[in-house]
């Protein structure tokens, strides 16, 4: 029997319009633990739009840390603390939704407990563990999944505990996921590819391509938009939005735009200007004032006027590590001229549907782009529409929703492994600091150690602590065997003075070496 379509209440980041079942048959439970609106950051919108079209195939309830967020029509929120417990078995339908921000520490911390299939939104996961409180013993275990070309690197990076921005391209965190999902999901061939070439064919195999979803609203008319946006009906109107980050590339725009006095731009987004200070950038270039403006974030209404309002929507990307992009998903729904970074997950998509902007001199050609955009407004036009047909085939809400239930039933009861232990607390030992400590007492006590280890040298006080260095020039180079790396230290005051060390006695081997 067909479905019949219900019009329900329009909410942030929902899909407006939700099939009934198809009959009276109770459905089967599926648990999703995501984010979900009011939240700001796309995977949010993402997993509300999917949750509204899942609805159709099963009994939806969404865990999410925010218990008054914005579940689609008919979709209970549950406490992700507790949700695990009404699974049954553990082989119950679970959905994670990840993504590379604080904002899915409990989703990752759901998997741990609860395997599903995993929607891997951003395969690099380095900012959301550090963000998240992951331990530094953690982090370095991440780093062993390192490929073999950045081992050295990797090493370097352990010994001096030094982390830097090309870290979260180098080192995706991903091998958790892989390891505890019973299948993941990424939205282009370049996602799965790279997963492929860090982690091995074998840790992911049960890596699925399904395209982003196309957002199941009516963009409204241009005309429409402009008149609330005050936008003239004859101005050239670039959009970008999203949150503006460094990878996309605002500096290449705004030389651009530099070069077409024509173009009026707006950033529809929020900003982060401890990533890329996109405000203090456009105020630097006088060329750029009066046509340039940065809207902060909007409501979900808002949004979708500055789309439906554009001639052009830029979203460039570079370096790339396979991420997805919400804000492309709107433009092709509204049917806008797209223009984006011929690398990455953007090189998939079809060359009529997109304007590519080569990563070679992307500035000049990205102003070449815009000029003729500019000069010919029916080549924009057409693209626009080319876009549209392409998402409405290969992205539509219906056909996802329908994949993603495919690859649920089929991977249900995939083996996955084993919940990782909770890590071991270090070793403590304590040994008095006197003039009679010798390195080969410090060597038996630490000679039953394998791994981190906390070791105290108490001293009667720090008079005595200080007489004792000035007598014993490097003591501690000269009490440490070679085998055991000096992580940290402390002074301590008071009733337990001394020095307590953060020390790895697992470097034998290495240090032999």
């Amino acid at each position: 029997m067909p479905a019949v379509v219900v019009a329900v209440p329009s909410m942030p980041g929902a899909a407006t319009m939700r099939p009934e079942p198809e009959s009276s048959v109770p459905l089967d439970r599926l648990t999703a633990f995501t984010p979900l609106p009011p939240e700001r950051n796309g995977i949010a919108d993402y997993a509300a739009m999917l949750l509204g079209a899942l609805a159709r195939h099963y009994d939806c309830e969404a865990a999410c840390e925010d218990w008054l967020a914005d579940a689609p029509p008919g979709i209970a929120v549950v406490d992700p603390a507790l949700a695990h417990r009404a699974i049954a078995g553990g082989d119950g339908r679970v959905l994670h939704q990840l993504g590379n921000n604080p904002g899915h520490g409990f989703v990752l911390e759901a998997l741990r407990r609860v395997p599903g299939v995993t929607t891997l939104h951003d395969p690099g996961l380095l900012h959301l563990r550090q963000t998240a409180g992951a331990t530094r013993d953690t982090l370095l275990a991440g780093l062993r999944d390192a490929p073999p070309a950045f081992a050295r690197y990797a090493r370097g990076v352990a010994a001096e505990d030094r982390w830097s921005r090309a870290d979260h391209l180098l080192f995706d965190m991903a091998g958790e996921v892989l390891a505890r999902s019973r299948a993941v999901v990424v939205h282009s061939r370049f996602a799965r590819n790279r997963l492929r070439a860090l982690h091995g064919e074998a840790a992911t195999a049960h890596v699925e391509v399904i395209p982003h979803l196309l957002p199941p609203f009516a963009a409204p008319p241009r005309e429409e938009a402009r008149a609330r946006l005050g936008v003239p009906p004859d101005a050239f109107l670039v959009c970008t939005a999203g949150f503006a980050t460094s990878a996309k590339r605002f500096d290449w725009l705004i030389e651009a735009l530099e070069a077409v006095p024509a173009a009026h731009w707006v950033h529809a987004g929020a900003e982060r200007p401890e990533e890329f200070p996109l405000s203090a950038a456009i105020a630097e270039r006088p060329a750029l004032r009066g046509r340039a403006r940065v809207a902060g974030y909007l409501s979900e209404a808002a949004l979708t006027d500055h789309v439906a309002a554009a001639d052009a929507l830029v979203n460039l990307r570079f370096p790339s590590a396979g991420e997805s992009s919400g804000s492309l998903a709107r433009g092709f729904a509204a049917g806008v001229c797209c223009v984006v970074s011929d690398t990455g997950a953007y090189a998939e998509l079809p060359r009529d549907a997109v304007l590519r902007v080569p990563l070679a001199g992307a500035a000049p050609a990205l102003a070449e782009a815009l000029a003729a955009l500019a000069a010919e407004p029916a080549r924009a036009r057409a693209i626009g529409e080319a876009g549209r047909r392409f998402a409405s085939t290969e992205m539509a809400l219906p056909a996802v929703a329908l994949r993603y239930r495919a690859l649920i039933e089929a991977s249900r009861g995939r083996p996955v492994a084993s919940r990782p232990a909770a890590p071991a607390k270090p070793v403590a030992l304590a040994l008095a600091l006197g003039p009679g400590l010798t390195a080969a007492a410090v060597a038996r006590a630490l000679g039953g150690v394998e791994g981190p280890c906390r070791l105290l040298l108490a001293a009667p006080d720090l008079v005595s602590l200080a007489d004792l260095s000035l007598e014993r020039p490097g003591l501690l180079d000269g009490l440490l065997p070679p085998w055991a790396a000096l992580r940290a230290i402390r002074v301590l005051d008071g009733p337990c003075a001394g020095l307590l060390l953060d020390v790895d006695a697992g470097q034998r081997g290495a240090r032999a070496a």
